[in-house]
This record gives structure tokens, C-alpha cells and sequence, in this order.
């Protein structure tokens, strides 16, 4: 019988030494994947742009990511230092009751801080963590960095405030439009016909506002816009010459009636009325007594023999009170048997011009 135990010793000896190399093998297998696992949470760690910092129930820093850097200057000597002391370049000092009420409730919490040095915006969520063995050991820190969305979402709400302060001045031009072509118009069809073309044409300084809402509104696209609008042939019927002058917005409004004035009275009493007849526009900037001025002048020719109007419309007026109200401008009206000429003279200052820019 002993014999017998001794001869199925080995065979027992041998089936534990597979059954440990079997276990050996899935140990050596689960190490490597834990291997692996570290190695990757590592690199994802290292590799995000979100700042992120574990702390213990002390508050002392046990793990965090490089990208931490921009709001904790923290390096691998920081670990296990209480986060109070630690330099932060945001007032973190408000998150510590929020971390408290954390590690209390076991909830979750959020906070908006900014950077007071960059003015950089971050919201901040806070989560207890546990431990292997499934206890809270802390909390973590994580920090987005919300500036651009931020600032795109301040940037939207200035661009829509401006738009609704536009479409205000824009319906309180087009009211005034209205209002005042109906005082000075004797039909209703004088009056569609000089509304519908007074809208047209503030409709077409719009058009040249928006291409380059900053860099206000080139005096000669107004102009040749206008002329155009009337199917003057530049060359022949018009010729339009000057300096660069860039009115602000709000300005070129009213300029722009001022020549759509000009324009509709050449086609229906002066010079566009008659296939002969020209348009010379020009402008110079000069200074009169230390101060800086447009001159600008309207010449017509080849019409017919133009005399003073009866009475006063909506063109005159707007030629001779409201630029004198508006923009301190001076209008002179000259009916010479060749043709109308008028004078506008405006003094350059921020209010009026974008480019040039003299007076305040």
C-alpha cells in the first residue's frame, strides 16, 4: 500500500505543478492587462486638455493632469501637499465649501470662476471618488476651460443688441420717410412713387453698410450706386471724381437721400430728362479757418432750362434743413439756365466721417 502512495505521488505532484503554471500563466496575463490599463489611463491623463486634480478627504493632492498646469502650478514634488497651499490663479478658496457639502452628500457640484490675470473662464465640477475597496477617498477636480464659448456667447449678445438698436433706427428712418413724403406729396401716386424710391435707395446704403459694417460707407460707391439706379452710363451721362471719404453709417443714411434727391429731380426736371444731358459729381477736402471741410458739388448739363421750384418738397428740405440740422452742413442751391448746381458743405468730424477724421 505504500508503495502504492508513493507511486501516485508524483503524478499528484505534477498535476499541481500544472495547475500552478496554469494560474501563474492568467496572473502573469492579468498583470500585463493591468499593465496595459495603467499605461493607457496614464497617457489619457497626460494627453487631455482638461485640467483635472484628485484630492483626498484632507484636501491634499494625490493625482492631476498636465494640463492642470494653467490654473494649479503643479508638479510631481506637489503630491500629497494640501491644495491651500498651492498658488492658484483662480480664487479656488471658493470651491473649498463646495467640496465639503461633497464629501457630506456624496452629490456632485459646479462652479463658474474666472481668472482674474487672463480673464480665462473655467467651469468646475467636483465628484467624490472612491477607492478600491469602494470607499470615498476624495474628491475630483475637473476644470473646462470655457473662455472662447464664453466670449463668442458675450459677442452674440452685444451683435444682438445691436441689431435690435439697427432695426430700431431703421424703422424710425423708414417712418420718418414715410411721413414726411406724405406732407410734401399732392397724389397718392407721387407719393408711392417718391416712397418706393426713397426706400430703394436707403435700402441700397444698407446694402453698402453691410459689406463692411467698420469701415463705414465709400462717399463714391453712394454716389455711383445711386446714378446707376437711374441706368446712367458712367462716362457719358456721369463722371464722378474725389478723394477717399468713408461716412459713418447713420451718416451715409441721410447723404444718401440727399443724392437720391439730386438724382430723381435730374430724371424728371434736369439733365437725366433728357438724353444729352450729364452729371458731373465731385468732391475735394479743404480748410477754412482751421477747419477741415468736404465740399462737395453736383453739376448738371445738357437738360432742359431749369427754374427755381414753386414750392418746397422733401428734397429741398432734406438738401437745406437737414443736413444744416444733422451735420452742421451748409446747402446752396444755384438754378442756372444750364442746369442745377448745388453746393454741399459738410465739416469733417467722427460723428459724420469715418475716413478722414479731423474734429471731435
Amino acid at each position: 500500500m505504500a508503495n502504492e502512495e508513493f507511486k501516485t505521488s508524483p503524478d499528484e505532484l505534477e498535476r499541481v505543478n500544472d495547475e500552478l503554471t496554469m494560474v501563474s500563466s492568467q496572473l502573469s496575463q492579468r498583470v500585463q492587462e493591468l499593465t496595459r490599463a495603467t499605461s493607457v489611463l496614464k497617457n489619457l491623463l497626460e494627453s487631455t486638455q482638461i485640467g483635472i486634480v484628485f484630492l483626498d478627504n484632507d484636501l491634499r493632492v494625490m493625482n492631476f493632469t498636465p494640463a492642470i498646469a494653467q490654473i494649479l502650478p503643479l508638479g510631481e514634488t506637489d503630491t500629497g501637499r494640501p491644495i491651500e497651499q498651492i498658488k492658484a490663479k483662480i480664487p479656488i478658496e471658493e470651491l473649498y465649501a463646495d467640496i465639503r457639502r461633497v464629501q457630506g452628500t456624496l452629490s456632485s457640484a459646479e462652479r463658474e470662476l474666472s481668472a482674474s490675470d487672463s480673464g480665462a473662464r473655467y467651469i468646475v465640477r467636483i465628484l467624490p471618488y472612491r477607492d478600491i475597496d469602494d470607499v470615498i477617498a476624495g474628491v475630483v477636480l475637473t476644470f473646462l476651460d470655457v473662455t472662447v464659448i464664453t466670449r463668442a456667447e458675450e459677442r452674440q449678445r452685444l451683435l444682438l443688441a445691436e441689431l435690435q438698436h439697427r432695426v430700431r433706427n431703421t424703422l424710425g428712418v423708414v417712418r420718418s420717410i414715410a411721413r414726411r413724403s406724405a406732407e410734401t406729396a399732392v397724389t397718392v401716386e407721387e407719393y408711392a412713387s417718391h416712397l418706393d424710391g426713397r426706400l430703394n435707395a436707403f435700402a441700397r446704403t444698407q446694402g453698402l453698410v453691410t459689406r463692411d459694417p467698420e469701415g463705414g460707407v465709400d462717399l463714391e460707391y453712394l454716389v455711383v450706386e445711386e446714378l446707376l439706379a437711374y441706368n446712367a452710363r458712367e462716362g457719358e451721362q456721369m463722371r464722378v471724381s474725389g478723394p477717399t471719404v468713408r461716412f459713418q453709417p447713420k451718416a451715409a443714411e441721410t447723404f444718401a437721400l440727399a443724392i437720391h434727391e439730386l438724382a430723381t429731380n435730374a430724371l424728371k426736371y434736369g439733365a437725366f430728362s433728357q438724353p444729352s444731358g450729364q452729371i458731373e459729381v465731385a468732391w475735394r477736402l479743404v480748410e477754412s479757418t482751421g477747419i477741415a471741410e468736404l465740399v462737395f458739388e453736383w453739376r448738371e448739363r445738357g437738360g432742359p432750362k431749369v427754374e427755381p421750384p414753386s414750392r418746397k418738397g422733401f428734397g429741398t428740405e432734406l438738401l437745406e434743413r437737414t443736413l444744416a440740422f444733422e451735420f452742421k452742413g451748409q446747402t446752396r442751391l444755384a438754378f442756372q439756365p444750364a442746369g442745377l448746381q448745388c453746393t454741399i458743405t459738410l465739416p469733417l468730424s467722427k460723428r459724420t466721417f469715418h475716413t478722414p477724421i479731423v474734429a471731435d
